[in-house]
C-alpha cells in the first residue's frame, strides 16, 4: 500500500523538534516494517535538504514552501500554496491512503477521492482549529479523551457524523526507550553535578505558554525563600532557525525576568536534545515542570519524565487534568506559584507517587504498541465515506448542559483553558454541586436571568450534552 503523509512542520533526518513529529515517526517507521510504501511531504525549511530517508519503505520529501518559521504557515503567496497543492495532487494520483498529521492541511477537495486520516494533536493552533471544521477525512483520531471532547463539543455541534469517525487512541510511552538511564556522560557535558545539584527541567520549547515564567518564579521562592542554593534549571535552546520573532521577544522578556528577580546563576541553558537522548536528559533530574497555561492534547514531557523515574509537576490545564489520577502525578492551579514551590519542596523531601504504580498505569493506559498498532488499523481500514452533513440543529434543540470540558470549577471559581485565567462563578458552582448536567428550567429556579445563562453560553463555559 502507498501511503502518502502530510505535515506541516518541518522534518529532518538528524533531530526531532518536538512531540508531534516525534510521533509522527514512529507511525511512518510502523507502517514501513508493516511493508508499506510511505512518502512523507513536509515544510521545506530554511536550510536546503534533500529528501532523505526516514527508516524502512520511508522517503521523506521537504519540499513544500510553507512560511517558517511559525506562526501562521499558510502567510505564503497564491502561487505558493498551488505549488503545494500540486506536489501534493501528484504524490496522490497513485496513492492508497492520504494520512494528515495534527489536521492542518487545509484544502479538503484534493483528497475527495481517497480514503484519508487525520489525527488531531493539538486543539489551540489556529491551523488545526480551522481544519477540525473544514475537514472531510474518513477517520479522526484524537490522541486523548480531552482532545476527543474538545473536537466533539465544537465541530462536532455542527457535523453530527463526526462521532462515528472519531477514534480515540492515546499517545503511547516507550517504556523500552523512556527507562531510568546512566546519566554520568550527559551531566559531564552539562557541567551538573547530581550528588550536590537539585536538577530542575524545563525540557520545553521557547513558546509563550509553555510555563517559562512560572518556572523563573517558582526557583526565585525556592532560592530566597526556601535557602535552595544548590538548584540547576536546565532549559534547551530551540533550534535556530525555527526561532521566530515573535519567540526572540518572548526570550528576552524571560532573560531580563531571571536578572530581575536575581536567579541568573541557577540556569543553564543547554542544547536542544536529540530524541535517543531525551531519557538521559529526563533521569538526570530530580523533577520536570510542567506549569503553563498551554493547552496540552497530550503533552509528552510530563508522562516520558515519569517513564524515568523522574516526577512532574503540571498545571491542570487540557490534558494534564484527567490523563493521570491525582495520585499518580502532581497537579497544581495554573498560577498558583505558592502551592507549586511546596510541591516541590514536598518532592524533594521524598513525598512522591510510587514509581510501581506510575510504570503500571503508563503500560496499562498509554501503552505504545498499542498506540502504533491502532494508527496502522485504522489507516488500513480506512474506507471512502460520504461528506458529513452541516446541521443547525445544535442551534434549537431543546438540550441540558454542562460544564465544558475545556473548563472546570474550582470552589466558586471556573477557569477556562483557552482564556488562561479563573474567574468568579459562584452561582454556576452552586448549580452543579450535586449534578452533572443543568438545563435552562434547574437555572431558572436557582433565580439566574436570561442574561447570566447567556452569558455563561457565550463565555464558552457550559456546552450541551446532546451534541454527541
Amino acid at each position: 500500500m502507498k501511503i502518502v503523509m502530510f505535515s506541516i512542520n518541518p522534518l529532518y533526518p538528524d533531530l526531532v523538534t518536538g512531540g508531534a513529529s516525534k510521533h509522527l515517526f514512529h507511525i511512518a517507521n510502523h507502517l514501513g516494517t508493516r511493508g508499506h510504501h510511505v512518502e512523507m511531504f513536509c515544510a521545506q525549511p530554511k536550510r536546503e535538504l534533500a529528501p532523505f530517508s526516514w527508516g524502512e519503505n520511508i522517503r521523506v520529501f521537504p519540499i513544500l514552501p510553507f512560511k517558517l518559521p511559525f506562526p501562521q504557515p499558510y502567510a505564503i503567496s497564491g502561487a505558493n500554496l498551488a505549488m503545494i497543492i500540486t506536489h501534493l495532487v501528484k504524490a496522490l494520483q497513485e496513492a492508497d491512503r492520504f494520512y494528515i498529521h495534527d489536521g492542518e492541511w487545509l484544502v479538503p477537495d484534493i483528497y475527495e477521492s481517497i480514503p484519508t486520516i487525520t489525527s488531531f494533536r493539538d486543539n489551540i493552533y489556529p491551523e488545526s482549529v480551522l481544519g477540525s471544521f473544514i475537514h472531510k477525512a474518513d477517520d479522526v483520531i484524537c490522541v486523548s479523551q480531552y482532545s476527543a471532547s474538545v473536537i466533539e463539543h465544537t465541530a462536532g455541534r455542527f457535523y453530527p457524523a463526526l462521532r462515528e469517525r472519531l477514534h480515540q487512541v492515546n499517545n503511547g510511552i516507550d517504556l523500552k526507550v523512556f527507562s531510568e538511564k546512566e546519566t554520568s556522560s550527559l551531566a559531564n557535558e552539562l557541567r551538573v553535578h547530581p550528588d550536590e545539584d537539585i536538577i530542575l527541567l524545563h525540557p520545553h520549547r521557547p513558546e509563550p505558554g509553555k510555563g517559562l515564567p512560572e518556572t523563573i518564579r517558582v526557583v526565585d521562592a525556592l532560592v530566597h525563600e526556601h535557602g535552595l542554593t544548590k538548584l540547576k534549571v536546565l532549559i534547551p535552546e530551540w533550534i535556530g532557525e525555527m526561532v521566530s520573532s515573535r519567540e526572540s521577544t518572548f526570550c528576552s522578556a524571560m532573560m531580563a525576568l531571571i536578572s530581575q528577580l536575581g536567579v541568573r546563576e541557577f540556569f543553564r541553558f543547554i542544547p536542544w536534545q536529540p530524541m535517543e537522548r531525551m531519557p538521559e536528559l529526563y533521569s538526570l533530574g530530580d523533577i520536570t515542570l510542567c506549569l503553563g497555561s498551554i493547552v496540552e492534547a497530550f503533552g509528552n514531557v510530563a508522562y516520558e519524565s515519569m517513564a524515568c523515574g523522574t516526577p512532574s509537576v503540571v498545571a491542570r490545564v487540557g490534558v494534564h487534568r484527567t490523563l493521570l489520577p491525582d495520585k499518580l502525578i502532581t497537579k497544581v492551579h495554573f498560577g498558583d506559584i505558592a502551592n507549586a514551590v511546596d510541591q516541590v519542596v514536598a518532592i524533594l523531601n521524598g513525598d512522591r507517587p510510587s514509581q510501581a504504580e506510575v510504570l503500571a498505569f503508563l503500560q496499562s493506559e498509554l501503552d505504545f504498541d498499542r498506540q502504533m498498532n491502532s494508527y496502522a488499523d485504522i489507516i488500513e481500514k480506512c474506507k471512502k465515506r460520504g461528506r458529513m452533513r452541516f446541521s443547525r440543529e445544535s442551534l434549537t434543540t431543546p438540550r441540558r448542559f454542562t460544564i465544558a470540558p475545556w473548563c472546570y470549577l474550582n470552589g466558586k471559581r471556573i477557569y477556562h483553558d483557552f482564556h488562561g485565567v479563573f474567574e468568579s462563578a459562584d452561582i454556576l458552582a452552586e448549580l452543579f454541586q450535586d449534578r452533572d448536567s443543568i438545563s435552562r428550567d434547574d437555572a431558572e429556579d436557582a433565580g439566574v436571568t436570561n442574561e447570566t445563562w447567556n452569558s455563561w453560553i457565550e463565555k464558552t463555559w457550559i456546552v450541551s450534552v446532546n451534541y454527541t
